[in-house]
């Protein structure tokens, strides 16, 4: 607009405002989006789908995991994150940083998991080997006022959770009756170890008589260690930060529902960058197909 005569300028006019040439000005109207415009969009118009039926929890690494292995686009981390940051798109997680500082520890004992040279052993060469449990709390009611301790257990080789339980507290005999159920999912397979931390319910005599009598090594974090039990951390981070965040639960009928909801989608919709882009399941499945 002329703001001498409030009149619109003509294209001549125009261009000698904006400094451009009428041929410039041309081209730019008559411009035919590229092939690698075209994708863009398309992946644009995929992460936006996918973002907005899942709140927004997926940051770069996961979008090019997904963008890799459902559509027929390859993107890099750099390219995701162009289209990201062009687009206002961002992670409802944020993701904590880890402290690298080095921790010294005073002594192992019964972690099977560890070693000083070695450092942690979380990746089994198969399937129904070693597996990891922990409890954890959930909360549901009109002001979270009411409780409950989940507890699971998790086959390292594929990350699929093999059994869970659930009671108003944290027992021998929840964590006990966890790992039968696990046995008896997994067709009456039981792993060689199963790791977990120090809490009462996993030094009580009655979980430990358990696993002896089935033949099942049973190793422990060192105290004050989280980290020998991450791979359970991380499932626990995934499902509450992903899922529960999400889902309020108002009855004891319904937080059981989310819970069986949560499994489901963590074992089989749920794709991470440590098994190739592949859900529990699927990793699961493929490495039964290569052992047969």
């Amino acid at each position: 607009m002329n703001p001498d005569s409030g009149k619109p300028y003509g294209i001549s006019a125009a261009c000698r405002v904006l400094k451009v040439s009428r041929a410039a000005y041309y081209k730019w109207l008559n411009r035919k989006p590229t092939a690698h415009q075209l994708e863009n969009e398309a992946i644009l118009a995929y992460m936006i789908e996918l973002e907005e039926n899942n709140h927004y929890i997926f940051g770069v690494k996961r979008l090019v995991t997904y963008i890799n292995v459902e559509t027929p686009y390859h993107v890099s981390h750099g390219r995701v994150r162009r289209i990201m940051r062009r687009n206002h798109i961002q992670s409802s997680i944020r993701v904590a940083k880890r402290n690298h500082k080095a921790e010294k520890k005073e002594y192992l004992l019964a972690n099977k998991l560890y070693t000083e040279d070695a450092g942690h052993a979380f990746h089994p060469i198969g399937p129904n080997r070693v597996m990891v449990t922990d409890c954890s709390e959930l909360t549901y009611g009109i002001k979270n006022e009411k409780k409950l301790r989940l507890s699971a257990v998790k086959d390292l080789y594929d990350h699929r959770i093999v059994g869970y339980y659930v009671a108003p507290t944290e027992t021998a005999q929840l964590v006990t009756d966890t790992i039968k159920l696990a046995i008896d999912n997994n067709n009456g397979i039981k792993p060689e170890i199963v790791h977990s931390d120090q809490g009462s319910a996993y030094t009580g005599g009655m979980y430990n008589t358990f696993l002896a009598g089935e033949g099942i090594t049973h190793s422990m974090s060192r105290p004050g260690t989280p980290g020998d039990n991450s791979p359970m951390e991380s499932f626990w981070s995934a499902i509450k930060t992903e899922y529960f965040a999400f889902e309020q639960a108002l009855s004891e009928i319904e937080i059981m529902k989310h819970i069986k909801d949560a499994i489901h989608w963590y074992n089989y919709e749920r794709r991470q960058d440590t098994l190739n882009g592949m859900t529990p399941m699927e990793y699961r499945n493929h490495a039964v197909k290569e052992i047969a």
